[in-house]
């Protein structure tokens, strides 16, 4: 997994580096810089770059990306938008200077020819909105971009909040952010990703810091969902890939249910009051269909509830929340029915809320969970393992693991309801034992769910839609 870093935890990779391996702070400048530069060469190779300087390090970031840039035969120049404030931004503004390719912010336009534009303003060292010079050289760079000119941001986007990814007020938009040592957890939210465009990573050797300073946080990757994720033992019979039962109504049920059956259950049993049943959509003979008496913990490895169940439940969701001995995912309708901040049972409890069931769960408001996924995520961890959906899901805590799959096409009715099957799937005893623990297993879920959802990727079950 791919460590993402809070700014502190950023602040604290560097003083490892330069305080307990002695490695000269300068050269992190060198290599943070000369590694944006690359990264700016190998997508805009061609047209004149303007680089505006903060007073920070940030903004020495970027004298240094100028600096190779004109060694490369680029048209460059450097524009301190306030004067350094740290002696390596001042040591390598002084070479700018030396090299002639300091000067003022040039007139831009859709009538130019097209400029690449780098934000070295203010980076994770921003603590609130930019304000005087730093506000006006934030508005000729959006202003910049909206007529065209490519924008790329170092380290984050000036600001953006590099903990949570929120706006403050006055925020760069690049079309491609370069992070330096670590990416920054703000950039994978919904609003950070949607500020930073591309992301790409330069390594300046937080390699050496990073097992001192475990992250909080971490993206998962293609090679951790297949080191997690269960292999189908060629002789395995049904009960052997284990037995999901899912209360749930409408075609919310049978979206979640044939889920699981493709996620790789073996068998998959949909509670349904009989009265209810003939009024459900078209569904796989393979399914098994029991009305909701029949739930059974010998028989029954794993229990999604919630999807399409209604708001009349709520002693049976309860009741199944305390007493079934098994996993139980609770999904859609079950959140609503859970009171606020209810402590977990000893077994295993899966919460999969969006942002609105979020807030319902802990008492906040809508916004306040959107302007904090990562606050909110530590705390719906208090009555269960948390899958907060939305761009970038949340799983789990210490770490969490952030998703990076998925886009728009999830924005859609039923695909939380495949989600919950899905993840029903990965909690049968054979998928758990692999992962190695609850929050690796719903991990891998969330992950195929979204690639599929984006044409990336298949499990070995199959496709998350089948063509019958």
């Amino acid at each position: 997994m791919t460590p993402l870093l809070t700014a502190a935890e950023a602040r604290a990779a560097d003083a490892h580096l330069i305080e307990g391996l002695g490695l000269p702070s300068r050269q992190l400048m060198e290599l943070a810089g000369k590694g944006a530069a690359e990264a700016l060469q190998a997508r805009f190779p061609t047209g004149p770059v303007v680089v505006l300087c903060g007073p920070g390090n940030n903004g020495g970031d970027g004298y240094v990306l100028a600096r190779w840039l004109a060694l490369w035969g680029r048209s460059v120049v450097a524009v301190p938008v306030l004067p350094p404030r740290t002696p390596d931004a001042q040591v390598n503004a002084d070479l700018a200077a030396q090299m002639g390719i300091t000067g003022e912010r040039p007139a831009l336009g859709p009538q130019h020819r097209p400029q690449v534009l780098v934000d070295a303003l203010l980076g994770t060292g921003q603590r609130s909105a930019p304000r005087g010079p730093l506000a006006e050289a934030v508005g000729y760079l959006q202003q910049a971009r909206h007529d065209g000119h490519p924008v790329v941001a170092l380290d984050l986007p000036t600001g953006l909040c590099a903990d949570t990814g929120t706006s403050l007020v006055h925020t760069v938009t690049a079309d491609l952010t370069v992070s330096f040592g670590a990416h920054k957890r703000g950039l994978y939210t919904g609003t950070g990703a949607a500020f930073a465009g591309e992301r790409v990573l330069v390594d300046i050797g937080f390699g050496h810091a990073l097992p001192r300073l475990p992250p909080g946080a971490r993206l998962t990757e293609a090679a951790d969902v297949d080191r997690w994720a269960p292999a189908q033992a060629p002789g395995a019979a049904k009960w052997d890939r284990g037995h999901v039962a899912v209360r749930a109504g409408g075609g919310a049920a049978v979206l979640c249910a044939q889920a699981a059956l493709q996620a790789g259950a073996g068998l998959v049993t949909l509670l349904v009051p009989r009265e209810d049943q003939p009024t459900l959509p078209p569904r796989w003979p393979e399914l098994i269909l029991a009305e909701p008496a029949a739930l059974d913990p010998r028989r029954h490895n794993v229990l999604v509830i919630g999807p399409g169940l209604g708001l009349q439940a709520g002693a049976e969701v309860l009741d199944a929340w305390s007493t079934f001995p098994g996993p139980v995912v609770v999904d859609a309708d079950a959140l609503r029915l859970l009171p606020t901040a209810l402590p977990p049972p000893a077994g295993l409890r899966v919460l999969t809320p969006h942002s609105a069931e979020a807030a319902h769960l802990l008492g906040w408001s809508r916004d306040a969970v959107e302007a904090d996924r990562f606050g909110a995520q530590q705390a719906l961890s208090r009555s269960g393992l948390s899958v907060l959906k939305g761009p970038h899901t949340l799983v789990g805590v210490d770490p969490i693991r952030v998703n990076p799959t998925g886009d728009a096409r999830l924005a859609t009715a039923g695909t939380g309801d495949v989600l919950a099957g899905w993840i029903g799937a990965q909690l049968l005893p054979a998928a758990l034992a692999a992962a190695g623990g609850p929050a690796e297993a719903v991990a891998v879920a969330v992950y195929r769910h979204g690639a599929a959802a984006a044409g990336m990727h298949s499990n070995r079950a199959g496709t998350l839609l089948d063509p019958r």
